[in-house]
């Protein structure tokens, strides 16, 4: 069974949670985001990220924020899956997927969670440069390095 809400070193990916979903016959919009680490210019040159966090807070605060995704804009499924350890830039990390019933509640949503999500969650990445400095981040903000 694929959990709503996961952080840790499997990987189930989109297309394995997408197909352990059923779409109820009232919705008529998917809305996914996949999060992949990137190696662009104003980065530096990244060879891969280095996730860490705490599982049990980040998988708590993202049952929040599922929960809350779901009340504010009325869409019918959330899942948040993020990844931890070793993840080689061009490889999925992050994965959100809303269900709802048109679709500008459903990029809404599906925004909200992944916004939600970075800046609350307990997971913090390493950006390992190509010959091996290293910076820490929290969301979008570096916080060592």
């Amino acid at each position: 069974m694929i959990p709503k809400v996961y952080v840790g070193f499997e990987w189930f990916g989109l297309e394995r949670v997408v197909s352990s979903l059923k779409v109820p016959p009232e919705c008529g919009a998917m809305v996914t985001f996949s999060g992949i680490p990137r190696s662009a210019p104003e980065d530096g040159e990244v060879e891969y990220l280095e996730y860490e966090a705490y599982p049990e807070m980040a998988v708590k605060e993202m049952g929040k924020i599922r929960r809350e995704t779901i009340d504010k804009f009325g869409v019918k499924e959330v899942i948040i899956h993020h990844r931890i350890g070793k993840v080689l830039v061009g490889e999925p990390s992050f994965l959100v997927v809303v269900i709802g019933g048109h679709r500008e509640e459903t990029f809404r949503a599906c925004r909200y969670a992944v916004d939600s999500t970075k800046e609350r969650a307990p997971i913090w990445k390493k950006e390992v440069l190509i010959g091996g400095d290293s910076r820490w981040k929290e969301g979008d903000r570096i916080v060592k390095g």
